[in-house]
């Protein structure tokens, strides 16, 4: 745990390390930061930036107070030609995502078609949309009555705690309609698990959301439910993974990792100049009993694939063959410690390190380029062998290797744009 003890107006602990498009936990050698004096809010910004930002030099000198508000402040401070990751956020909504991984909304990630479209990538099992049984697939037709394709805005429609009548066609063709409100709920963060046997190979396929929340018990029994049917390949679908915590990201790599990683350097942190004395190299000594020994390993990634999602990804090149599928990942080769302001329930999540794998390599802030490029398949439900993405994998496993099903012309699907700060992170409405 890091610390800052600054005076007894308020508690600032640097507290957890985030690798996400947003945010990577604290690992136990995590360096303890020096005292600082902190008078408000904005002080503690630029203090925390001075002392832990990774680009350094490229900070300028500014007089905090001269900014309207914290949010303000942290534009001007980061460093724009690279970070696009650093942020603020309530301190009391943080801690409930990657503590307890919960959160408040409807609990459905969407995405939009060329022609309008409006299609469900995934429902939370827990939230509302996913209690009602929407699925990945289904296409959102109207809401309260008004056609998606006659919205102007649908982030002011997902943004009110009224009920709300949505009316959805089914993978099955059917129209159905359901009433859902907003409310809190915990995150799933396993999609999608299950064993393929296409043409005589048992394939596993995971499909893993975000590295959130305090346990690991989804994976556990994915990885259960892996070693009891003798899997031979294995499919990590990190499509929409925009990362989360250091830790969990890590006990993923133990798993498909196998023994080749047991007491190797999994990664590296390196901080700025000033804190050059923290730089860590860092992997694993526990022989986890659920771990895969397997040759090679299959990825499927987009632009939403990011920051542990790719440091997991980028961490096993040195140890296995690598194949990817989908889009190029989001690019996003930096971590942040999170900042707790407690007196002003604010968490400050500062850029302050970038990883490497064990052969020093790193810097993909272009993002990992995929071995065979094709689109995300949302009309399709998950473990589907036809959806694109994973048929694709499947044809390099049993060596068909068939062209790309889906050109981009034909389905190009765009998330809606989501508010910055935690909605970004969950990537649900």
């Amino acid at each position: 745990m890091q610390t800052i003890m600054p005076n007894n107006r308020l508690l600032l602990i640097l507290w957890s390390l985030l690798l996400f498009l947003g945010i990577s936990c604290s690992e136990e050698e995590d360096p303890v930061p020096d005292p600082v004096v902190v008078q408000n809010s904005k002080t503690a910004i630029y203090d925390a930036f001075k002392e832990w930002y990774f680009w350094l030099d490229k900070l300028p000198e500014v007089n905090p107070n001269s900014y309207s508000s914290d949010q303000a402040l942290l534009e001007a401070l980061r460093y724009d030609e690279l970070d696009r990751w650093s942020f603020i956020a309530p301190l009391d909504e943080y801690l409930a995502l990657f503590q307890d991984a919960e959160t408040k909304g409807f609990g459905v990630s969407m995405a939009q078609t060329l022609d309008k479209k409006l299609m469900v990538r995934f429902a939370y099992k827990q939230a509302p949309m996913g209690l009602v049984g929407v699925h990945r697939g289904w296409e959102i037709l109207k809401i309260d009555g008004v056609p998606v394709k006659n919205i102007p805005n649908l982030n002011v429609a997902f943004d009110t705690d009224n009920e709300v009548v949505f009316t959805f066609v089914t993978t099955a063709n059917d129209t159905v309609e359901h009433a859902v409100t907003r409310a809190n709920y915990k995150i799933n963060t396993v999609l999608h698990r299950s064993v393929i046997d296409h043409n005589g190979t048992k394939v596993g396929y995971l499909v893993y959301e975000s590295f959130i929340g305090d346990k690991t018990d989804e994976l556990d029994e994915a990885f259960e439910l892996f070693q009891s049917e003798g899997v031979e390949e294995l499919v990590i679908d990190l499509r929409y993974n925009g990362g989360g915590r250091m830790d969990i990201a890590m006990t993923l790599g133990e798993l498909i990792g196998g023994d080749e990683v047991i007491g190797q350097v999994m990664g590296k942190r390196i901080y700025n100049s000033k804190k050059s004395g923290d730089n860590i190299a860092f992997g694993t000594n526990e022989e986890n009993p659920l771990r895969l020994n397997l040759d090679r390993l299959f990825f499927i990634t987009t632009k939403e694939t990011a920051s542990a999602s790719e440091m997991m990804i980028n961490s096993m090149f040195p140890y296995k063959e690598i194949v990817m599928f989908g889009q190029t990942t989001h690019g996003k080769p930096v971590g942040m410690s999170i900042l707790q302001a407690k007196k002003y329930n604010l968490a400050l999540a500062p850029v302050t390190f970038k990883i490497l794998n064990a052969n020093d390599e790193g810097d993909y802030f272009d993002g990992i380029p995929v071995d065979y490029e094709v689109v995300d398949d949302i009309f399709k439900a998950w473990g589907n062998p036809q959806e694109a993405c994973l048929s694709q994998a499947l044809s390099v496993i049993d060596g068909s290797v068939i062209a790309t099903s889906m050109k981009s012309n034909q389905i190009h699907p765009v998330g809606i744009p989501l508010k910055r700060g935690l909605q970004k992170i969950t990537g649900a409405h």
